[in-house]
């Protein structure tokens, strides 16, 4: 079978156990937000049962970050009784969207097998683990056991050649990705990406793995390299090195050669990640609002770029520019260096860490027939407000230069 690093992973935490092409497999880490935990919280607390490991789970509150109503407080209030009542060391209160968070933390190493209660735990698969999503019912079983099930994917080999042009970023890559492939091009698939020329940032990573479950694949991850030493070095202070992380030699379904020097800034149009479009297509499309932030378009290196491009500038007239750093601690080294201060500036409303506009939970909803040019993930319809609003998706860099055009533009328009 054509299972890559991924199966490697999954068959390296096999404890015996399987049911046909099903493997009983241990978790190494679970992530948990607000809203998920509270569907789980009811049947967990019936069950008489204790979370199997209290160290390897994470508990975030970043979706209702602040509570926006009566019953998301409750909810919030509910989860964090339960944190205090069983003392759950990993509890994150406001300081960022969740996958950020698992990143940055200590946690996540090459090789590891990760579960999260939202879709877009894929991102941590930037660091060159098994990182996936799964509902309720099976994050309440790996709570309690430790442990889930799980079917090696057929794994598709992606190498990324050459450097990213200044005008590109990770999220142009996964959107010409989804564009050519579509919503259900890699079903179940793992994408397994390999970085040539050690060249792609992290951040960039970040953009492009927490992408992959758009395309309907099961996890996507980085090949560890010198650029994933780099950041578990700075992150960790010291590098726990395996020899696997070199290995050579795995099996793939197919593989895919992407020249990110050939690459054109993207666009998605409503109302999915996979209609995409090469930006210098689109001609006088005017934009009421746009969004720099959530878990794939609000770190460090996305809010520099967007403020050097402001710097010295004004947004359009008219335009509304909400900028959300993906944790607290991103929003602090911005401040430091002077990125958020270019950016008020400019016009622009900084916001606090959370997932707030992504999700059309709260600061920043469209209203009725509103344009939206969003950094985020996802532009069904009805996702950030009014069902008749309109979400396109790009890059933080091609979101900021239409920002000041008052239209969705190429970037390269104004840099």
């Amino acid at each position: 079978m054509a299972k890559g690093y991924t199966g490697e992973i999954i068959e390296g935490h096999a404890n015996g156990r399987s049911e046909g092409e099903y493997l009983s497999v241990e978790v190494d880490f679970v992530l948990l937000h607000d809203p998920t935990f509270a569907l789980i919280l009811p049947e967990l607390k019936k069950s008489g049962e204790e979370i199997w490991d209290r160290e390897k789970v994470l508990l975030t509150v970043d979706h209702f970050s602040p509570p926006s109503s009566i019953e998301r407080a409750n909810i919030v209030k509910e989860v964090l009784s339960f944190a205090r009542e069983k003392r759950l060391p990993h509890l994150s209160v406001y300081q960022g969207i969740c996958h950020q968070l698992l990143v940055e933390g200590p946690w996540l190493k090459p090789g590891m097998l990760v579960l999260g209660a939202d879709s877009h735990t894929v991102t941590g698969g930037a660091l060159g683990c098994l990182a996936t999503g799964m509902g309720s019912t099976d994050i309440l079983y790996a709570l309690i056991t430790g442990r889930t099930w799980l079917k090696p994917p057929e794994a598709v080999r992606i190498d990324l050649r050459e450097k990213l042009p200044p005008y590109l970023m990770g999220k142009d890559v996964i959107l010409d990705l989804l564009g050519r492939y579509g919503e259900g091009g890699f079903l179940y698939q793992a994408l397994e990406f390999y970085d040539k020329d050690e060249a792609i940032p992290m951040d960039d990573r970040f953009a492009i793995c927490n992408m992959v479950v758009e395309g309907g694949a099961k996890n996507g991850l980085f090949r560890p390299d010198r650029v994933t030493e780099n950041y578990l070095m700075e992150r960790d202070g010291h590098l726990e090195k395996s020899k696997d992380w070199l290995e050579e030699g795995f099996k793939y379904s197919r593989k895919i050669e992407m020249d990110l020097s050939s690459l054109k800034p993207k666009i998605a149009l409503p109302h999915s990640p996979a209609q995409v479009i090469d930006a210098e297509e689109i001609k006088d499309e005017a934009i009421d609002q746009v969004f720099i932030g959530s878990c794939t378009g609000g770190r460090l290196r996305d809010i520099e770029l967007t403020a050097k491009l402001l710097r010295g500038r004004k947004v359009a007239r008219g335009v509304r520019l909400l900028v959300t750093p993906a944790s607290q601690r991103i929003y602090k080294m911005a401040i430091e260096k002077g990125y958020i201060s270019a950016i008020i500036e400019a016009g622009g409303v900084v916001l606090n860490p959370s997932c707030g506009p992504c999700g059309g939970i709260d600061k920043g909803i469209l209203g009725r027939e509103e344009r939206c040019l969003s950094a985020s993930n996802r532009n069904f319809k009805g996702r950030m407000g009014d069902p008749s609003s309109k979400v396109f998706l790009s890059s933080p860099l091609t979101a900021a230069a239409s920002a000041l055009a008052g239209r969705i533009i190429d970037p390269r328009e104004v840099m």
